[in-house]
């Protein structure tokens, strides 16, 4: 459970680096919200940064030709992509004793990084960068973290043995380390980013599924068709399937509570995905482009649908979204342009903005009263969509201008009456005996659950009789 909740933990520190909103602090040369610095305007080359600031974002300081030195303190704990970038006179950074990750290409063109003659160059427990010539690497106990590509493109280094701290290893960390055959990790290792081990000797010599540390599914590199993962899998790391022609189904077992960014994307063969209790988190472009999918059901234990998750899922026609409080971001299911119906259960509490836009098709959505924000502009270039919601609803006030809104939960027969022949629809298109087209499916889900049940009709059914 304690690696479980790190890796969460550590997967929405990252993305709060992407999410913050500018908002002036006290001090006016930081632009500071929430804890993560934004960016700094000012002048001086020796930078102390504020008591405040956990998180240094992306591109703070990013080609700052001034900076020379920079004192972090204690409370930074994270220092995002491209932060100093270009600064071309930064030579030291000091303090830093609590950072537990460094991104991408933080520190490229500076000094620090270029003239740094240490063999585990660090800040915090993070490794920026190994500078050594061995072939064979034993990683130091107090490094938590390896950055993305501390080991870029090391021809030397033959293996590789961690520390048992080492929780997460970043994007293209051993890439195209060509000599690297053999890692010896403990499962403590929860998170491994996109292409850490591409172009190794150890990635070619794996099975179909590629897994090390608790349970990450590194890469997959089999012919099936049809994938089942294993139960022993508790996480799909970024791009492990990406661009796979092969695949056209998976079942993702209850074990897995985490997919990857991108880690289907371009899967354009990928008609069915199957996705169990369990799962807690689909991460940005998880989905992306998979042309051939045509219906995803999301499970009740998941917290969050990522920016474009589905995006551009071209043949997506029907969505049923449940959750455990269930955010829906920016973009998830965005230029659809086949999708005709979404229902949405009462566990979903937030859709973000543009989560639904230029989904050209789309004819109905049921949003629960449960549903708490709702963004204006979730539905832009929807112009057929009709939303069922309850009257004065988050629903009902955020979209009744812009979209045309049905209080009619139930009218699944779309007379604009709720009566016992709609509850009869339901029943015959539970027995199969008939079926409910697909812009009538969010006005069946009665009950508002996300799904079509025999609950329904009862729901109806009791409606009629005036007992709801």
């Amino acid at each position: 459970m304690k690696k479980y909740v790190f890796v969460l933990s550590f997967i929405f520190l990252i993305v709060c680096v992407f999410t913050a909103t500018p908002a002036f602090s006290a001090d006016t040369d930081f632009v500071i919200e929430d804890g993560v610095l934004l960016s700094y305007s000012g002048s001086s080359s020796n930078v102390t940064i504020p008591s405040s600031v956990t998180v240094i974002a992306n591109n703070a300081f990013e080609k700052n030709t001034t900076l020379k030195s920079v004192s972090l303190g204690s409370s930074v704990l994270s220092i995002g992509n491209e932060a100093f970038y270009g600064c071309t006179a930064l030579e030291s950074i000091s303090g830093g004793d609590n950072v537990n990750y460094v991104g991408a290409l933080a520190f490229v063109d500076t000094k620090f990084l270029n003239n740094s003659s240490d063999e585990f160059l660090t800040i915090g427990g993070a490794l920026v960068r190994y500078n050594g010539t061995s072939a064979t690497v034993t990683l130091p106990d107090t490094i938590k973290t390896i950055s993305p590509y501390a080991f870029l493109r090391n021809s030397k280094i033959t293996s590789f043995k961690a520390n048992k701290n080492l929780t997460s290893i970043g994007e293209g960390a051993f890439y195209e380390c060509t000599s690297l055959a053999l890692i010896d990790v403990t499962n403590y290792l929860s998170f491994v980013g996109a292409d850490a081990f591409y172009g190794t000797k150890w990635m070619s010599t794996q099975n179909d599924f590629a897994v090390l540390g608790d349970g990450v599914l590194v890469s997959y590199n089999g012919s099936a068709s049809a994938v089942i993962i294993p139960a022993t899998v508790r996480s799909i790391a970024p791009n492990a399937f990406y661009e796979n022609k092969n695949i056209n189904s998976v079942t993702i077992p209850a074990s897995v509570f985490l997919l990857g960014a991108r880690a289907f994307m371009n899967c354009n063969n990928l008609s069915e995905v199957v996705l169990n209790n369990g799962l807690v988190m689909i991460d940005d472009e998880a989905f992306a482009q998979c042309t051939s999918l045509s219906s995803v059901s999301t499970p009740a234990t998941l917290v969050k649908v990522g920016k474009g998750a589905f995006i551009k899922c071209s043949k997506l026609s029907t969505a049923f979204i449940n959750g455990n409080n269930l955010s829906i971001d920016y973009g998830a299911f965005a230029h659809c342009t086949s999708l005709e119906a979404v229902l949405l259960s009462s566990d979903v509490s937030a859709i973000g903005s543009d989560a639904f836009s230029n989904d050209a098709e789309l004819k109905a959505i049921s949003i629960p009263p449960e549903v708490i924000s709702v963004t204006a502009d979730s539905f832009d270039n929807c112009d057929f969509v009709t939303v069922v919601t309850d009257e004065d609803s988050s629903a009902d006030l955020a979209l009744s201008s812009s979209c045309e809104v049905s209080y009619n939960r139930g009218d699944c027969g779309l007379d604009g009456v709720v009566d016992v022949i709609d509850a009869t629809l339901v029943q015959r298109h539970m027995a199969t005996i008939s079926t409910l087209e697909n812009k009538c499916l969010p006005f069946a889900d009665a009950d508002f659950d996300g799904s079509i049940s025999v609950l329904d009709a009862t729901y109806i059914q009791r409606y009629v009789a005036g007992l709801i």
